[in-house]
């Protein structure tokens, strides 16, 4: 994501947050391992609403153009992705299939039709149907906009529903910050929130979340993420929802690089000893589909400058373009930048936000396409699909950049309905209760029924002896 405000609006939405949540341990933090989540930590779906009052402090995010733009033709992500012959392979626009997204909320307009509110944990009155911050509204735009015949824009599975819940802004902050508060800067969004929004779109109805916001975690400093871990296991296992989220932007607070993989270690091929900086949602692999970003022709995308964008890291499963993202303005109008006012100018909306929003899309085809493929198995098809790196698999594209119509058409062996899991405890199922003790009930009517029996008889000799004396 490119533009100053829009980097705010997903990082400081979510990364400045996490820090309010405990430690997991104290002292100096170690070389990391996969997460190990806890199923029984699933917070209650509690109506929506932020933790603590919040309040505007910050103008909006003033979407524009970039000058000498040609809106008409299609962009390169959009040229990447080829949509309408994903619309002949798929035999469908999504239709049937509803997309969760947990963002910055979505202005509804004309070309964001199928766009319903699903809650709104920064302002509870706007129903997830307010985007301040612009960044929500152009996620939405790539996963289900409508195409028109005056420009190259288009989303991906246009007929799908998509449910907006607001869970983040840089707009917003505490209504009532503390004297000193080391926080004080702070945005909208906690850990708590984001973690009862996932339960929120689980139980939604959806069947792909996708998840554009990043926080970035240095390992010197985790911070407790039990019940997010646990919320997202339960949206991707017992609801079956496929979760697909940003790897996350170098340019975006404590996101420093994380090593590439490490073939020499054959207990830790993808390094996860070496990884500095987490990048949450996307490190619980065991159910989130995570997406760096590539320019137009499937290369790792770069800045103006020559840096690499993506966060790298080992719970990196798919690449995806990510570069010129279009989107709309409150208006309905197409919109390709936003404005910078450090530089004075407007600039290109680029990062792993937008290339998850794609990979959302190409799931809700393919969801739509093969309706009984669990989560885990439209996974699968989507990373073995992709276009595998010189290594098979790495930490900056993970098993490969995405072949959308290879992941529609291929012939690809479905895979195990789940992933294996870390877990903190057992899933044990309970042992079968003990069928019902009938004796005492037998014994009464055995008694009741010898009874009756003495009673019958008993007439009968009396009746029979009346008869003989008369």
């Amino acid at each position: 994501m490119s533009g100053r405000s829009l980097t705010r609006a997903a990082a400081l939405g979510c990364a400045a947050l996490l820090a309010l949540a405990g430690p997991l341990a104290a002292g100096t933090a170690a070389a990391i391992t996969a997460p190990v989540v806890d199923p029984a930590a699933v917070p209650p779906d509690t109506p929506p609403g932020p933790d603590e009052p919040l309040r505007m402090e910050h103008n909006c995010t003033v979407p524009g153009v970039v000058p000498g733009s040609d809106l008409g033709a299609p962009s390169p992500s959009q040229a990447f992705m080829d949509i309408p012959s994903l619309w002949k392979a798929a035999a469908s626009r999504g239709a049937g299939v509803t997309v969760a997204m947990i963002d910055t909320g979505v202005n509804v307009s004309p070309r964001l039709s199928r766009v319903h509110g699903g809650g709104d944990y920064v302002d509870p009155a706007a129903n997830g149907l307010a985007d301040c911050d612009v960044h929500g509204t152009i996620v939405a735009g790539i996963i289900g906009a409508a195409p028109a015949e005056t420009d190259g824009m288009s989303g991906v599975a246009p007929e799908a529903d998509i449910v907006s819940i607001r869970q983040s802004s840089a707009a917003y902050g505490p209504a009532n910050p503390s004297p000193g508060d080391a926080q004080a800067d702070r945005r909208a969004g906690t850990v708590s929130t984001l973690a009862r929004a996932v339960v929120h779109a689980a139980n939604s109805g959806a069947r792909v979340l996708n998840m554009s916001i990043v926080a970035c975690i240095p390992v010197l400093k985790p911070v407790d993420q039990t019940t997010l871990g646990a919320a997202l296991r339960y949206a991707a296992v017992d609801k079956d929802v496929v979760i697909v989220a940003a790897s996350g932007n170098l340019a975006n607070q404590d996101c420093a690089q994380n090593p590439d993989i490490d073939a020499t270690n054959g207990k830790d091929p993808r390094n996860w000893g070496g990884v500095v900086t987490i990048s949450t949602p996307s490190w619980f692999s065991d159910y989130v589909l995570s997406v760096s970003a590539t320019d137009g022709t499937g290369r790792p995308a770069v800045d103006d400058q020559g840096r690499e964008i993506s966060l790298s890291g080992p719970w990196v499963g798919v690449a995806a373009p990510g570069v010129f993202a279009q989107g709309f303005d409150d208006k309905g109008g197409l919109i390709n930048a936003t404005f910078d006012a450090q530089a004075s100018q407007f600039r290109a909306i680029n990062g792993t936000s937008f290339s998850a929003a794609y990979v959302s899309g190409l799931a809700a085809l393919v969801r739509a396409k093969y309706p009984r493929l669990s989560a885990a198995q439209v996974i699968n098809r989507i990373e073995a699909t992709a276009h595998s790196p010189a290594a098979l698999v790495d930490n900056r594209v993970g098993y490969g950049v995405i072949d959308p119509l290879a992941a529609l058409n291929n012939d690809v062996p479905e895979g195990p309905p789940r992933m294996p899991e870390h877990l903190s405890r057992s899933l044990e199922v309970p042992p079968p209760p003990p069928p019902p003790d009938r004796r005492p009930m037998y014994i009464a009517l055995v008694g009741s029924g010898a009874l009756v029996g003495a009673v019958l008889l008993a007439v009968f000799v009396s009746n029979t002896a009346r008869e003989r004396r008369s």
